[in-house]
């Protein structure tokens, strides 16, 4: 029994080295040429322009962050909304986070909140900062522009028109 499990081994891997060079053989006798570089060509996709955006926001707000304190720091992350299963990307400012945590919070326990006087001063104190901060750091404005233009390049992409205000 032993001898016939050895024999039946070694018959199926002589099948296997004689199949493997009879390919090989078979692969070099023909008289195709081997394909030295394959060529992708297409348009970018949606989720491509996405992501190229996110970056460029990542950029921005990175260096952004670095220059400001803890309230006037950008934060994205994704975020399912509310009514909805897909995850949507949400920057906020930390004193946009802390307004909404207030907000929530009178709200829960039925009380009115009127956030709209302390949160106009900090959008425009934010207003403020970033056009200084623009002005005075190079680095910053490259990502502004960077970012810019691949905001652009999307909306032109999708025939999205500028915002107007």
């Amino acid at each position: 029994m032993k001898n016939l499990l050895t024999a039946n081994k070694a018959s199926i891997f002589l099948f296997l080295v004689f199949g493997s060079l009879t390919g090989a053989l078979l692969a070099a006798d023909s008289k195709e040429p081997v394909t030295e570089e394959i060529v992708i060509t297409g348009d970018r996709d949606n989720i491509n322009l996405q992501l190229m955006v996110d970056q460029a926001e990542d950029q921005f707000f990175a260096i952004f962050n670095d220059l400001v304190d803890e309230d006037f720091r950008i934060e994205c992350k994704y975020e399912k909304v509310l009514g909805s299963l897909i995850k949507q990307r949400i920057c906020q400012t930390g004193y946009m986070k802390q307004e909404l945590t207030t907000a929530a919070t009178f709200n829960f326990f039925g009380m009115e909140y009127g956030a709209s006087a302390p949160l106009a001063a900090k959008n425009s104190q934010m207003r403020e900062l970033t056009l200084e901060l623009l002005q005075n750091n190079s680095e910053l404005r490259s990502a502004a522009l960077n970012l810019s233009e691949r905001v652009e390049e999307y909306r032109d992409e999708y025939g999205i028109p500028d915002d107007q205000e």
